[in-house]
């Protein structure tokens, strides 16, 4: 399987459209949040508030980061920007 550097879009891989678009923000270390950013591909557990994690668990999300031209991120070498916005 031939490596690549380049992010396929899950509309492209997948055949249809996002749900919906968030507009996120990575808190830093000094806010208590992470110490380096993440790249796309990215996945991230949560959870609902008055969740009992021994019942529900952990939900994942597989958020699509976009640029600041609201074009997905397609570089897999750089991190994604600290604030932005995602397709979800």
């Amino acid at each position: 399987m031939k490596e690549t550097n380049c992010w396929i879009p899950y509309e492209q891989r997948r055949g249809h459209r996002a749900d919906f678009k968030v507009h996120y923000r990575f808190y830093p270390e000094a806010e208590g949040g992470r110490k380096l950013l993440p790249f796309q591909g990215y996945r991230s557990d949560f959870s609902y508030e008055g969740d009992d994690l021994r019942e529900t668990g952990v939900f994942a999300i597989h958020p699509e980061f976009e640029d600041e031209n609201g074009d997905v991120v397609l570089d897999l070498t750089s991190p994604v920007p600290a604030e932005g916005t995602a397709r979800m």
